[in-house]
């Protein structure tokens, strides 16, 4: 019996260091999971929302194309005339159109697009990992940013699947065989990093008391969902 119990304590300095051991390698893998699933999302909202601005910085030129020919239609006129009233050139006051529009519409577009990251990226980062979706809270909560905000988010998510689809398509050998798993691809994607992340965002939406805040992120992702709808998600593609 004395030397069952002295070999049971011999190893018991072992056992103890196994089980820290592995304890310590569970923590390390749930981390690196916990890491790996948040670049996942942002990866996939980055994908989404760049897809989305492909298409922004060509109605931002339109844009500022038409602004600018509304400016010379209304204002040039009386701006010239008060120039040379004053001994300058006729067209010294008529700043926008010195303008290169092609180089503003792409900058604008570019400040969009990583707002739009940045905000839709923080509405399921800043958020808890495990969020219950509650229809009450959801609407206890509802206002236009509400409303806005998982339309825009899942139309991102959706945009970045179809996104990493076409790239992998690309990278393969052209066949049947490529397109599906592609397309495999793209929907594990969706599933396991854009799911969780739209579910996170949704479950933490709650009045903020600040409706001017909540009307800014609203003009900046809503245009950007929508763009991700109309041009990113390929639905429409299938429609008759």
């Amino acid at each position: 019996m004395v030397g069952d119990a002295s070999a049971a304590s011999r190893w018991k300095g072992p056992r103890r260091a196994l089980a820290g051991l592995l304890r310590g390698s569970d923590r390390a893998a749930g981390g690196m999971a916990r890491i790996a699933t948040t670049l996942g999302q942002v990866a996939l909202t980055i994908l989404g929302v760049h897809l989305a601005a492909d298409r922004l910085d060509d109605g931002l030129l339109a844009a500022c194309t038409a602004a600018q020919g509304w400016l010379d239609a209304h204002l040039a006129g009386p701006l010239g005339s008060a120039a040379t009233a004053v001994g300058l050139d006729y067209d010294a006051l008529l700043l926008w159109d010195r303008l290169q529009l092609a180089p503003v519409a792409a900058w604008s577009a570019f400040a969009v697009e990583v707002a739009a990251v940045c905000l839709l990226c923080a509405s399921f980062l800043l958020t808890p990992r495990r969020p219950t979706l509650s229809w009450r809270a959801w609407r206890s909560g509802l206002s236009v940013h509400a409303l806005v905000l998982p339309l825009a988010l899942s139309g991102v998510l959706l945009a970045g699947g179809w996104s990493l689809t076409m790239a992998t398509e690309d990278l393969l050998p052209s066949s049947v065989v490529a397109t599906v798993a592609a397309g495999v691809l793209g929907l594990v994607a969706v599933l396991r990093f854009g799911l969780p992340a739209w579910g996170r965002a949704v479950a933490a939406l709650e009045r903020s008391g600040k409706p001017v805040r909540d009307l800014a992120v609203t003009l900046v992702i809503g245009p950007i969902g929508l763009l991700a709808w109309v041009h990113g998600v390929p639905l429409w593609g299938l429609m008759p």
